[in-house]
């Protein structure tokens, strides 16, 4: 029975030893975890920022390739609209042009470019450059690769030759070439655009493909046909063999070393096909200067971490030492931790009962405490045997005794009272804030002091965020709406003025596409601080949200002194601004409303402000505006008009003219033009200036199209077996229509929806539709065209359309411009031009219709030129279907 308590306290002991040795190896076990998880974590984000360059390096690659495919396109596009025109026009003057209308016919702009006409023999029949070709080039002509192509080639379309160099000179330059065929399709000749190759590359920023970085140009084959440069000369590399099979496709990215370069320099490399055209661009960065500063990173990176460890390493070592000794003086104080566990679970808050000392009649002069807990005593500063007996108004521990006894005696009188109360705080302490509870029971006061220092500090921080932007520190919408009402009145009260400047960013949304919204955010503290630098010093500055601030200026005289501001805003954002990732460049608009001369309240104070910004931006950004009352009334009268011609689409308040086009020989009416009209209740009928503009910018043409296409074939399907039944009528698409719905689908439900014939319907297009998205609307009108409705090029002339544009998709009328119309009979240029177009486009099997006829001359021109269909005032005007000649003919 003796050796019974042996084990257990051995027990006891090796329990202890236990939890002793347990933060021992807890410690390094977590720090070793800790640090193998930050190093796999270390090394992923680093295998992720690479995976993250490249593709960044081959991203910027290929928008450099897209990009300069896009421009090349559109040069080679050019140039072959050149080559086409002055071939017609030389077979117009009959091979014998003046070098004033060879300018009028490739315009002023083109006038620069190196045009030659070579007869069949070989034989130089004209040049504006001379200097462009070499005597022994002369002599062996038929040689020349344009020539030998030309002459095998079977088919008509611009050869693209090699980069060339004249002997003594260093430039390149490219010559492109196309046939020119007299009317039997015969070759009459061969016409040469030389161009310098430099200028087929356009310039780009040298610092973003690096030292050995370059853009170049390449034929299927493999030739090179252009090539430009920051740092790595004229010619480009060779292109490697592996390259070569790749640049089948139409654009892509390949890694290809220095090795297979021949130049020991390592590339990203990105292409793109030029559309249209047997050429590839490839846009080529150095891999290595584009990496230093990753790797450097990395390097920087894989050093903090080492240290990080090192400190890691050290924290582990004296976690572990502190957390032993803590676990040993833990059970040391255990026990005596049980014994007054009870006692002081409860003691968060103070407690005294206080009785009142009366003065002369019953008056009471004072307080005593007479009891107390230990935590009410520390509240005071002292213990609970010196507190009790004391009175309140004796009291030293910085609480204000008068206010308390204040207190005290109006729960006296009243049963109850709460208030709070600040302790002052000596020169190693912080404030403290007291709430005092106090109860009458009887003839006793009972008090509970509770510490609310962190709930006063919680609130004020509340009070403080709900004021403030997090992101700038600035003042925010809730304190400007909370602030500004008193601005007001002190501006009444002191006979002056208030302006609120509304401050909107211009060109915020590209840093963020551009660089990221941590850097946007960047952009947005800097902001924060130029404002506040460039306004007075009692000028308030707040951040509304997003990309707007606001600037109210208090007690003006003038408003010219809100000017003076904006004028001060305006000239800090002249910088640009440094971010992490970059510089960028924001510019600001400001709006101006004053106070009391533009609004009398706060809504439209800032309603005003930001009218005035609308204007800024509408006029052109980087500038100021005051609030203008007629600015604002025209934009309400705009709104109103939107929302008229929104119901007039829902309520079909539109009507139908139409006008007739001839046959420029027979005089016969051949087709119909449908032009809408707006029938508006109040103002009568409207013409399309007055609603297409603005139906165009808010998106409302896709829907008035889609009812004008239903009105048209309605009245065709009226016109079934009338005078009217077999001529086809045109119907005008606008570019957003086209591009923005499916424009075959639209007029092919409308077609069956009526029962009427394809062949009745003819679809009218402007040059402007065509570039938006050629591809596109190539497939667009290959679909209409299956359907058997015929395509128009309406206003052709003003717009930029190319040749091989008009002919791949397949066109059967080219309307004239009325411009070129009106020129005929006044001018030698203006027929010929007339007649360049015509040759054109029946060489591309297309019918000319000219627009606006507006007189006889014009017909018998026209009429000699061998224009097909005329149009215009002096045949007929649009009228309603009912107002229509009830003749097909006309007089001639």
């Amino acid at each position: 029975m003796d050796e019974m308590p042996g084990p257990a306290l051995k027990s006891r002991a090796l329990r202890a030893m236990r939890a002793d040795s347990l933060p021992i190896f807890a410690w390094p076990f977590f720090g070793l975890i800790v640090a193998c998880t930050c190093w796999v974590y270390l090394f992923q984000v680093l295998d992720a920022e690479r995976t993250q360059f490249e593709r960044r390096a081959y991203e910027t690659a290929t928008r450099i390739a897209v990009n300069q495919a896009a421009q090349l396109s559109r040069d080679l596009t050019m140039i072959d609209q050149i080559l086409v025109l002055i071939g017609s026009h030389w077979q117009a003057v009959g091979g014998k042009p003046e070098q004033k209308t060879l300018d009028e016919v490739v315009g002023p702009d083109k006038a620069i470019l190196n045009i030659s006409v070579f007869s069949p023999r070989y034989e130089m029949l004209f040049t504006n450059s001379p200097s462009a070709w070499g005597e022994e080039e002369l002599k062996t002509a038929g040689s020349l690769p344009f020539f030998a192509e030309q002459t095998k080639s079977g088919v008509d379309a611009m050869f693209i030759g090699a980069p060339r160099k004249l002997p003594g000179q260093d430039e390149y330059f490219v010559r492109f070439s196309r046939k020119i065929l007299d009317a039997s399709g015969n070759l009459a000749g061969v016409v040469v655009v030389a161009l310098d190759s430099d200028s087929l590359m356009a310039p780009y920023d040298g610092g973003i493909l690096g030292q050995h970085g370059f853009v170049a140009s390449y034929g299927i084959d493999g030739a090179s046909r252009a090539f430009r440069a920051e740092h790595a000369g004229r010619q480009p590399p060779v292109i490697p063999l592996s390259l070569r099979f790749a640049l089948d496709t139409s654009a892509g990215n390949i890694y290809v070393s220095g090795k297979d370069f021949g130049d020991s320099v390592n590339r990203f490399i990105s292409w793109a096909r030029v559309d249209g055209f047997p050429i590839v661009v490839i846009a080529a960065a150095d891999q290595t200067e584009a990496q230093a500063a990753m790797n450097e990173r990395r390097l920087l990176s894989i050093q903090i971490a080492a240290g990080a460890n090192l400190v890691l390493a050290a924290f582990v070592i004296i976690a572990t030492t502190m957390s032993v000794r803590f676990h040993r003086e833990r059970r040391q104080l255990e026990l005596s931790q049980a014994a007054y566990r009870k006692a002081t679970e409860g003691g968060t808050e103070g407690f005294f009962i206080c009785q009142p000392v009366h003065g002369e009649g019953k008056v009471i002069v004072d307080y005593c405490i007479v009891d107390c807990n230990e935590r009410g005593a520390a509240m005071l500063g002292s213990s609970r045997q010196s507190v009790i007996g004391q009175r309140l108004l004796g009291i030293q521990g910085g609480l204000a005794a008068q206010p308390a006894k204040e207190l005290l005696d109006k729960a006296f009188r009243q049963g109850a009272a709460e208030e709070d109360f600040q302790i002052e705080p000596d020169s190693r302490s912080e404030p403290q804030h007291l709430r005092m509870g106090v109860v009458r029971s009887e003839e006793v006061l009972a008090i509970t002091v509770r510490d609310v220092t962190l709930e006063k500090s919680h609130m004020a921080d509340l009070e403080r965020r709900g004021n403030e932007d997090t992101l700038t520190g600035l003042p925010n919408r809730g304190w400007i709406r909370r602030q500004l009402p008193a601005m007001l009145e002190r501006a009444d009260k002191a006979g002056q003025k208030l302006a609120v400047l509304f401050v909107d960013l211009d060109g915020f949304k590209l840093v963020n596409d551009t660089f990221g919204h941590g850097a946007g955010d960047e952009v947005l503290q800097h902001v924060g601080k130029r404002l506040k630098v460039a306004v007075r010093p009692n000028d308030h500055v707040i951040r509304l949200g997003g990309d707007e601030f606001v600037v109210v200026l208090e007690l003006l005289a003038h408003e010219s002194e809100a000017e003076h501001v904006a004028d001060r805003i305006l000239h800090a954002f002249q910088a640009p601004f440094t971010t992490s990732k970059g510089t960028a460049s924001v510019g600001t608009s400001i709006g101006i409303s004053v106070y009391p001369c533009d609004a009398k309240d706060m809504e439209t104070l800032y309603q005003h402000a930001d009218i005035a910004m609308y204007e800024a931006k509408t006029s052109g950004k980087n500038r100021y505006h005051l609030f203008n009352s007629a600015f604002y009334d025209a934009m309400r009268a705009r709104t109103r008009r939107e929302k008229e011609l929104r119901a007039a689409i829902a309520n079909n308040e539109f009507v139908m003219h139409y006008q007739a086009r001839v046959d420029c020989r027979t005089s016969k009416v051949t087709s119909l033009e449908a032009l809408v009209r707006w029938n508006h209740p109040l103002e009568g009928v409207l013409a399309p200036d007055e609603f297409i503009g603005l139906a165009e910018e808010t998106g409302l043409i896709l829907n008035l199209g889609e009812l004008v296409i239903d009105l048209v074939c309605a009245q065709i399907a009226r016109w079934s077996g009338g005078v009217y039944a077999s001529v086809p009528v045109s119907i005008n698409v606008s570019s957003r229509q086209f591009n923005e719905r499916d424009i075959r689908e639209s007029i092919g439900d409308a077609l069956a929806r009526h029962g009427i014939s394809a062949s009745s319907v003819e679809i009218e297009l402007t040059e402007s539709s065509m570039v938006v998205d050629p591809r596109r609307t190539a497939d667009n009108l290959q679909a209409i065209h299956a359907l058997g409705v015929r395509l128009l090029v309406d206003d052709f002339g003003t717009g930029y359309s190319s040749l091989s544009m008009l002919h791949n998709m397949a066109f059967d009328l080219l309307k004239v411009d009325k411009s070129f119309t009106s020129r005929l009979g006044k001018d030698e240029n203006g027929d010929v031009f007339f007649q360049a177009i015509i040759t054109m486009a029946h060489s591309l099997g297309m019918r000319v219709v000219a627009e606006g006829v507006e007189t006889a001359t014009q017909v018998r021109i026209l009429q000699a030129l061998g224009c097909d269909e005329l149009q215009g005032f002096h045949l007929f005007r649009p009228v309603p279907a009912d107002e229509l000649p009830h003749s097909l003919e006309v007089a001639a």
